[in-house]
């Protein structure tokens, strides 16, 4: 059996780096073991339980002590792990080059000879990000000589993490979803929108924690100017984050409290993405939005910043937006226009995903290409 680590994973906020990993492991082949390494403690054991069940185990290579000491403390915990668990291959996955640089070397130290590097992101995003941002250009240059083999999932993601990197050394791995998970049900459109009460409303989505990057404060100052237009527009906010209340606080401010759903965290996205009319995403920065795939497939209008890259766009009703205090009116009209029109049908949509390439099974053959592992039934992966 071989052994592949997929460092840096974990379920804060139910990511989409771990959505992504999950999927992986629930639709990989026979003969592949996926563990994980995480920096941050998982924050449901429940979900350590599930990813036993399907076969995975998770390892903390984190430490609770002063920040200053987790860099050694990172490359330490990896290490002896490396050292004492047989891998045959380590997956890293990151949105800053000094945190790929640290699980690269443990891997290079312990012997390892398939070292994978895999941008997710676009950005900073979290506090200290003037310092995060000199450590990352300071690790860039690096990264080529401590690694086999380099991904990224999107054009922006690559050029954010290795800049001056030949582009035929990169691998686009698409962020692909379980189609089925999210495909279009007029069913759960009733059934949720009669749970949230949100029948006869024009329902506009967002999906992400509350964080810098994800942009909440331009997202409800944009709903306010879709209210001004549509009179019956709510906003349904899936997520949690360390900017929740500062979020809340602003809607207060704003007049607009009692037309905004904190939903909090959701395991069903797939589920409420049914009740909703329109995708918000105004993103300062993106690697390839697994949640813009998601609403894709489920056949929504999707209103993307202009931060996002157009490999996102994977229908026709996608559009891009600026996120300038100028632009914030060109939201309100572009949610004018969807709520207006003549509606969409949204049940063929997972296919147009799925020509696009953006499957779990698409996925999950990048995967297996990275580890040498060939897809032996002429398929993606068995389900566990």
């Amino acid at each position: 059996m071989m052994k592949v680590l997929e460092v840096n994973v974990d379920d804060v906020g139910l990511g989409g780096v771990y959505a992504l990993v999950k999927s992986v492991i629930r639709n990989k082949p026979q003969g592949l073991k996926l563990d994980i390494a995480c920096i941050a403690e998982f924050e449901n054991p429940n979900n350590v339980e599930t990813l036993k069940r399907l076969g995975t185990d998770v390892y903390y290579v984190g430490t609770t002590g002063p920040r200053w000491t987790r860099p050694a403390a990172y490359y330490r915990n990896t290490l002896k792990l490396l050292q004492n668990g047989g891998y045959d291959c380590v997956h890293i996955h990151g949105d800053v080059a000094y945190l790929l640089l640290i699980f690269a070397k443990a891997a290079r130290r312990a012997g390892v000879n398939n070292i994978i590097l895999h941008s997710h992101a676009a950005g900073l995003d979290g506090g200290s990000r003037r310092l995060k941002a000199v450590l990352h250009k300071l690790c860039q240059h690096t990264l080529p000589r401590v690694a086999t083999d380099f991904a990224a999932c999107s054009d922006m993601a690559a050029a954010w993490m290795y800049p001056g990197l030949d582009t035929r050394r990169v691998v686009m791995i698409r962020n692909g979803i379980e189609l089925e998970r999210f495909a279009y049900d007029p069913a759960a459109r009733t059934r949720i929108r009669g749970e949230l009460r949100l029948e006869g409303a024009f329902v506009v989505g967002h999906v992400g924690r509350f964080t810098y990057q994800k942009n909440h404060e331009y997202l409800l100052k944009a709903f306010a100017a879709m209210r001004r237009r549509v009179s019956n527009a709510k906003l349904l906010l899936v997520g949690e984050g360390v900017l929740f209340d500062q979020t809340r606080a602003q809607a207060e401010q704003l007049g607009i409290m009692e037309d905004v759903i904190f939903y909090g965290a959701s395991y069903d996205v797939g589920a409420l993405m049914q009740a909703m009319d329109l995708f918000a995403l105004p993103s300062r920065f993106e690697g390839l939005p697994v949640v813009g795939v998601e609403a894709q497939a489920a056949g929504l209008p999707i209103l993307f910043s202009d931060h996002v890259t157009r490999q996102a766009a994977l229908t026709e009703r996608v559009r891009f937006l600026p996120i300038d205090e100028n632009s914030v009116e060109k939201w309100g009209e572009a949610a004018q226009v969807v709520a207006e029109g003549p509606g969409c049908d949204r049940s063929d949509d997972c296919e147009k995903v799925r020509k696009a390439g953006f499957t779990i099974q698409d996925t999950v053959r990048a995967f297996l290409s990275l580890y040498g592992v060939p897809a032996t039934d002429g398929k993606a992966g068995v389900t566990q």
